[in-house]
């Protein structure tokens, strides 16, 4: 057997494990298989092996019960009664009419808080609970099961009895990020601060309802989702930083860098993905090896799983931000054929095929999940994308320099204020407009995957080989 020929082979059975193994925690999402049917898989497996010296069905067989088994076990919960007392393990949510918050109770059960907006609780705090806990059912529970919360309790009264409990690296990172975000409400009138906030550090949840909702009828609430564009700048960022200490050294600073920020910003499935992903590329520029993007998405993926198998179906969030890397890799290189009479000047041709190609792989998702999508979303990217960049570099810096003297940020703070009051103004202008969204109720799921089918079959005829290699840009920059 030739090197590559045996190199082909080895491929083959690598992306066979992996897809086998997405499939078995596909399949256990769906329906139930107990894990004595996942043990006589594997058993099944190895007698197949032994048989005939298979290895590619064995090989398979394993995988798909490996990944039901995994399932099992993250599915496996005997509930328990909902404590009175316990201590917050996420960031306080501050929305328009409450505050939300995860309590673990002294039962170990976590239960969803939505408490009065004024209350006055952080991360780490004993607190007592006064008020109903329920257990979730339907389609919310089973998302909210995918972090293990079973209970919702609304309009509770919340009492802090101490504090200082959670992770001391997590507490100290929010409050970092708490004093970061104060000094763009210094530097910065309502509502620009809140965008800055959520294109920096703090994501949509830092944003009114109104404004999410003018995004989203504009198509482009993706600008303040965190994503693979944040933790570009920050690998980007510190590789240039610390260009001096050498790449090995820069490389794993920047990896530290990426790490802390994921932690930081509530370690979502969008910015867990890409942290992931660049993590690899840096790993793989240290190592001298190059990497192919659709086999580092698919082993990201199967990480993640590893981790939580429960996001798969019941995280849009995941769901999404996988679809639209899979929009870059295969989508922007096709659409872009199409394009090739608008300029390059600026990065227009490229912004206008990413925002094509992403928009027409998550369409059928959005209208499945959501019903609903937007007219003039090709138009609101165009004009916010690229400012973008921009907005985010000069507002960072703003920020850094009031905490040193605001005499010094004001220069960059009033450009900062223009930039952000455009992309407000284009989101409000073109989100208002009566045909901004088109609303398709009950659409079913078996046109979601007529669509899929039918876009799948298209790209595989049109799409070009895959590139190895692909940039941390590329890779990171989704939503």
């Amino acid at each position: 057997m030739t090197t590559t020929e045996s190199v082909y082979k080895r491929d083959k059975l690598i992306l066979s494990a992996l897809w086998s193994f997405i499939c078995g925690v596909l399949l256990a999402s769906l329906v139930n298989i107990p894990p004595l049917v996942c043990v006589l898989g594997v058993v099944v497996a190895l007698a197949i092996y032994y048989a005939d010296k298979q290895i590619i069905i064995p090989l398979i067989l394993c995988g798909l019960a490996l990944g039901a088994f995994r399932y099992d076990i993250k599915d496996f919960h005997e509930l328990m009664p909902a404590g009175s007392r316990g201590i917050i393990v996420s960031e306080p949510e501050h929305r328009d009419a409450d505050t939300r918050f995860v309590v673990k109770t002294d039962t170990g059960e976590k239960v969803l808080v939505s408490a009065d907006l004024l209350s006055e609780v952080e991360y780490g705090d004993e607190v007592s609970l006064i008020g109903k806990a329920q257990i979730v059912k339907g389609d919310y529970g089973w998302y909210l099961s995918k972090d293990d919360i079973f209970y919702t309790m609304s309009f509770a009264k919340v009492s802090v009895i101490s504090r200082d409990h959670g992770n001391p690296v997590r507490r100290t990172l929010l409050n970092i990020k708490s004093a970061f975000v104060e000094k763009m409400r210094h530097i910065l009138p309502e509502p620009e601060s809140s965008l800055l906030a959520g294109l920096v550090v703090s994501g949509k949840q830092a944003l009114s309802s109104s404004i999410l909702s003018d995004f989203r009828r504009a198509g482009v609430v993706h600008i303040v989702v965190l994503s693979g564009y944040n933790i570009t700048i920050i690998a980007e960022f510190f590789l240039l930083i610390f260009g001096f200490l050498g790449q090995r050294k820069a490389a794993g600073i920047s990896a530290l860098g990426i790490v802390l920020f994921t932690l930081m910003s509530g370690a979502t499935a969008t910015v867990v993905r890409a942290a992931i992903m660049v993590l690899l590329l840096l790993l793989g520029k240290v190592l001298g090896r190059s990497g192919s993007a659709p086999r580092i998405l698919l082993f990201t993926a199967v990480l993640m799983l590893l981790e939580n198998p429960k996001i798969l179906v019941f995280d849009p969030s995941f769901e999404l931000s996988f679809l639209a890397m899979l929009a870059l890799i295969y989508g922007v290189p096709i659409v872009e054929k199409y394009l090739s009479k608008i300029p390059e000047k600026f990065g227009i041709r490229t912004l206008l095929a990413t925002t094509l190609a992403t928009q027409i792989v998550v369409l059928p998702f959005l209208l499945y999940n959501m019903g609903n999508f937007s007219t003039v979303f090709l138009l609101s990217n165009l004009l916010i994308l690229l400012v973008i960049p921009f907005t985010m570099l000069i507002g960072f810096v703003a920020t850094l320099l009031a905490s040193i003297s605001s005499v010094l940020a004001w220069p960059l703070a009033f450009l900062s204020h223009i930039l952000l009051g455009w992309i407000l103004f284009v989101a409000n202008f073109l989100g208002n407009l009566p045909f901004a969204m088109i609303q398709i109720e009950n659409f079913p799921l078996w046109g979601t995957l007529v669509l899929y089918a039918g876009l799948a079959a298209t790209v595989w005829r049109l799409s070009l080989p895959a590139q190895s290699g692909s940039s941390a840009r590329l890779i990171a920059s989704s939503n």
